[in-house]
């Protein structure tokens, strides 16, 4: 057995921005995999840890050599390798000579359906010590970022400048060099706290080190010790911190050693609403609010995660910034309270939406139109219509209010707070509020109708407008957040079970934005079919975090359907009867029937041309299940009633012959078949649905 031992790699630079840490962590993982599998170095387990000013990685059990290689190298084909004496041809003697081998090393080989000179190449595996400082510098430039920078020469990139770099194999230094800094046995502690430089002697010593000197390097267990200590000061104070887990992500890495600080403010802040101050708390200065245990109302006091120990001044500190911002709150609200929400709208033909697309008053005056265009489809009563609309005329426009100029983060929160500050309706607050749900994957959704139909037509709106610009995601490219925008109008319509058409959505979008854009009807079909599969695909992708089988999932998309409710049922349904024998009947009928039906010459069945009784039986089996399913609505009541025509469908097959010379029974037939078909595909096309 290859003897083994552990390999320690910490690259140490200025502070990484916080949210570039987590991918480096799975690069450098993924990395490092990928150049020991190159390198033919075998390991037990790859761990990585992160602070702000560190990346480190540890392999363990790391192969002391790597494995011998042997290839085989092709040389001439044999009939241009010998001449006709059986001596060898230049091409031979070539190849021979630039391998160093003699012709009791060459073999004969068929490769491609011919014969080839064929010799088995080793290549003696190298010491671990002696790939490292090759491989170590890969690993570096192997690292992206969204924005690197360049310190020493353009073609050295990375987050931040490097500082030192610490490589350890069997505790020893692996010597090497990248961008000016050589490889050693120093490492720093925290910047404030003990600098350092400190000289490690093996992998033990430097954990020992990190920890003597304030640099809890593992990014869980930092996270866990924030997490305590903010549960902690929240019981000293009474209450309970309110831990956002993005923001608990991001103080993680923005400390090597975590301590909490405390802190308050006026109380007579906390007549603003909630938000606002919470806002300021999480957003601005990174501090977790305080909230009741019961309730959750906000209390007037926060903790901060400092990377020092801990000093009054810090906390005399963090409640000066946080005042500051408070006030500034404060006198935002109270000037835009002086007028109704309503006057706002005025303003917003001061704010451009896109260029092509005319200013934020005109998206405005669409999504009015759009929302009760998609009101009346869904047959809402004229008072909830009125309201909807009322919501598209007011949702834009705390956008320009002195609030959310400042805090962009509120808008919505504040329109709705505006909204009931001047004297609207409940619904139409709320919904000015919820027209931005969902705002991420997983968010929650709209839960007043007003504020649904409202956030459909705005990301419809969006949607159509910018595809219609040519403006459309590019690969990873999408810098509108138009996959965003249609998952969340797809989470919408699955969520509240709206019986609205991608279709009929897609058509009414872009008939309003011809009020904006002239679009002439080429493209106009061009962009329906290009938004249809877009959609499509983010239904495909809810239908997957679902759990739904690929195969279901390709049988209920490729047929047609009205509503995205509709089709998660229909996946529901074939996904309960997936392994059981009615399915398994449905889809052999089905079958029997798809193979020939393509060729049907069109849609008209005529009885008069029936001969067999089997042929009558079908007909009318099929006509009494059309009629059934017309009234059923549940996908599974649909699939149990497609069952009866198994049966018709068998003695048709065991009596009747298709493909008869006499054209007009061959295209009758055919066209019955046809007909069979499309019921089936009512429910989902059986045939991409994979045998159990």
């Amino acid at each position: 057995m290859t003897a083994t031992h552990d390999l320690l790699f910490e690259i140490g630079c200025e502070e990484i921005p916080s949210r570039f840490i987590p991918g480096a962590m799975e690069q450098l993982e993924k990395g490092a995999a990928a150049l020991l599998k190159d390198s033919r170095l075998g390991y037990s387990q790859i761990e990585t840890w992160a602070t702000p000013r560190r990346l480190v990685i540890k392999v363990g059990n790391l192969e002391q050599e790597q494995s011998d290689l042997v290839e085989q190298v092709k040389g001439p084909p044999v009939n241009r390798a010998f001449d006709e004496d059986g001596n060898p041809t230049r091409a031979l003697e070539g190849f021979m000579q630039s391998h160093n081998i003699t012709r009791d090393h060459l073999k004969e080989e068929m490769i491609k359906d011919a014969l080839y000179i064929v010799i088995d190449k080793e290549t003696p595996g190298r010491t671990t010590e002696v790939i490292l400082p090759e491989l170590l510098p890969k690993l570096i430039q192997k690292l992206t970022f969204p924005r690197p920078m360049y310190w020493q020469s353009k073609e050295v990139r990375f987050a931040r400048p490097i500082r030192w770099l610490l490589a350890l194999y069997n505790n020893k230094p692996i010597q090497f060099s990248y961008a000016g800094i050589n490889a050693g046995q120093l490492t720093y502690g925290h910047r404030f706290l003990a600098p350092g430089p400190f000289e490690i002697d093996n992998i033990d010593h430097y954990f020992r080190c990190l920890k003597d000197n304030y640099i809890v390097v593992d990014h869980n267990l930092r996270k866990d010790l924030i997490r305590e200590q903010l549960h902690q000061k929240a019981e000293e104070i009474g209450g309970e911190a309110l831990i956002d887990p993005d923001l608990l992500e991001e103080v993680t890495y923005l400390v090597e050693y975590p301590v909490a600080v405390d802190g308050s403010f006026d109380s007579a802040y906390l007549d603003l609403p909630q938000e606002v101050p919470i806002t300021s708390m999480q957003n601005h200065q990174r501090y977790f609010p305080i909230v009741e245990k019961e309730g959750g109302k906000l209390l007037p006091f926060f903790v901060g995660i400092s990377n020092n120990k801990f000093n009054h001044n810090i906390r005399r500190g963090y409640a000066k910034v946080l005042q500051a911002r408070l006030a500034d709150g404060r006198f935002f609200y109270n000037e835009d309270r002086k007028e109704p929400l309503e006057s706002y709208v005025e303003k917003l033909k001061s704010v451009i939406f896109l260029e092509s697309l005319g200013s934020v008053d005109k998206k405005r005056a669409r999504l009015v139109e759009l929302t009760a265009r998609l009101a009346e489809k869904l047959e809402l009563d004229a008072g909830q219509i009125e309201e909807a609309k009322r919501v598209a005329h007011l949702c834009k426009a705390d956008l320009v209010t002195n609030m959310v100029k400042e805090f962009p983060e509120l808008q919505g929160v504040m329109g709705c707070e505006y909204a009931r500050l001047s004297g609207e309706t409940e619904e139409v607050a709320r919904g000015i509020y919820e027209h931005y749900l969902p705002r991420f994957t997983g968010d929650k959704l709209p839960e007043v109708i007003e504020g649904a139909l409202v956030s459909l037509a705005d990301r419809f709106d969006t949607l159509a407008g910018c595809f219609a610009v040519g403006i459309q995601p590019t690969g990873s490219q999408d810098p509108y957040a138009l996959r965003r925008q249609a998952q969340g109008a797809v989470s919408i319509m699955h969520g509240l079970e709206l019986s609205l058409s991608f279709d009929d959505c897609i058509s009414d979008s872009l008939e309003v934005l011809e009020t904006t854009l002239t679009i002439d009807s080429n493209k106009q079909e061009q962009l329906k079919l290009t938004l249809r599969d877009f959609l499509i695909q983010r239904l495909r992708f809810l239908l997957q975090e679902k759990g739904v089988e690929h195969d279901v999932i390709e049988a209920v998309l490729t047929v047609p359907f009205e509503s995205v409710a509709e089709v998660c049922n229909r996946a529901s349904a074939l996904e309960d009867y997936l392994k059981g024998p009615l399915l398994d009947e449905v889809t052999t009928a089905y079958n029997r029937v798809a193979n020939l039906a393509h060729s049907a010459p069109g849609t008209y069945v005529d009885k008069n041309l029936f001969e067999d009784i089997s042929e009558k039986e079908l007909y009318r089996t099929l006509q009494a299940v059309e009629n059934s399913l017309k009234s059923l609505t549940e996908p599974a009541q649909r699939l149990e009633k497609l069952q009866v025509l198994k049966q018709p469908i068998d003695h048709f097959f065991d009596n009747v012959m298709v493909m008869v010379d006499d054209e007009k029974l061959r295209n009758n037939r055919l066209n019955m078949l046809a007909a069979l078909k499309a019921t089936f595909n009512r429910v989902a096309d059986f045939s991409k649905l994979q045998s159990p």
